[in-house]
Parts: C-alpha cells; sequence; structure tokens
C-alpha cells in the first residue's frame, strides 16, 4: 500500500517515489554533486555524475532493502527527496535533499521534525549520516540530534526521545 504523509504544514506533502520522478532525482544527485567535476569536460562529467548516481543508488538499496523512497512536495511543486528505512529500532533518514532553490523555507525542518514526533512516538532513535562540511549540520544540531560517532568524512548523528 503507498504510503502519503501530509506533515505539520499544509503546503509540504510527501508521496512514494514514481518512475517519472527518475529525472527529478539524477538533477538532484547532481546539483550537490557537480562541483567536484567541474574540471572535467560536460560529456566526461556528465558520464561520471551518472554513474555515481547509479552507484548510490545501488548502494542504497543493497544497504536499506525496506526503505522508503519519497519526493517531497512544497506549495505542490517537487521540491526534494527523503529516502528513510524504518526498523524496530530506528528511523534512519539514508538520504535527504532539497533543491537549492527551495531551501531555507522550512522544508527539512518540517520533514525532520515530523520523522521526530514518530520517532518520539514509538521510543526509537531517529539516525542519520552526514558530511562534516554539509551546511544542513546546523539544521540537525538546531532539532537536537547529538553525535552519535564519526569518521574521516562523516558524522553519524542521532536523535532520542527523552527519559
Amino acid at each position: 500500500m503507498a504510503r502519503e504523509k501530509h506533515l505539520a504544514l499544509p503546503v509540504i506533502h510527501l508521496r512514494q517515489v514514481r518512475a517519472e520522478d527518475e529525472g527529478f532525482l539524477f538533477a538532484l544527485f547532481r546539483t550537490f554533486r557537480e562541483a567536484e567535476f567541474a574540471p572535467l569536460p560536460q560529456p566526461q562529467r556528465e558520464t561520471l555524475l551518472r554513474l555515481q548516481y547509479q552507484a548510490q543508488c545501488r548502494d542504497y538499496a543493497a544497504r536499506f532493502p525496506h526503505s522508503e523512497d519519497f519526493i517531497v512536495e512544497f506549495c505542490g511543486q517537487t521540491a526534494g527527496r527523503l529516502l528513510l528505512n524504518r526498523e524496530a529500532n530506528e528511523l534512519r533518514v539514508v538520504d535527504i535533499a532539497v533543491a537549492p532553490e527551495l531551501q531555507r523555507r522550512g522544508i527539512a525542518s518540517a520533514v525532520l521534525t515530523s520523522l521526530i514526533a514518530e520517532a518520539n512516538a514509538a521510543g526509537i532513535a531517529l539516525r542519520l549520516s552526514v558530511w562534516h562540511s554539509n551546511p544542513a549540520l546546523a539544521l540537525y544540531r538546531q532539532l537536537g540530534f547529538r553525535t552519535r560517532a564519526g569518521t574521516a568524512t562523516h558524522l553519524e548523528l542521532e536523535w532520542r526521545p527523552g527519559p
């Protein structure tokens, strides 16, 4: 059964990813990764971005085979993506991204606040992994996420229900 969810703000809606969303998902991925390949000529850059996107999709599918893939809509517009994995002891945000032109409008905050409420009601942790340099780290901290572990490149964050 397809899951759809209206979040606290009536202008934000989650719906399951459909086949026709593939172009948007790749464009969103490209937005955040293209700078890494800027020195390369366009054909090579495009090929490498597609390969990396496909590799990421395969990796997520292998590590989180039961995850749910959502499109985040804002005021009826496709605005972002949420890949969510539900387990008995945790909710895991595998991937969350909002198109740059729609950032700073409370979209990610509303999605995460809804997930915090779900985790709180279930009495489980909400976890995610983030690059050390990701500007969203400030938002995660503001929402009450704490560092659980870290590597040279990433932080493992979690939000836990209070006692």
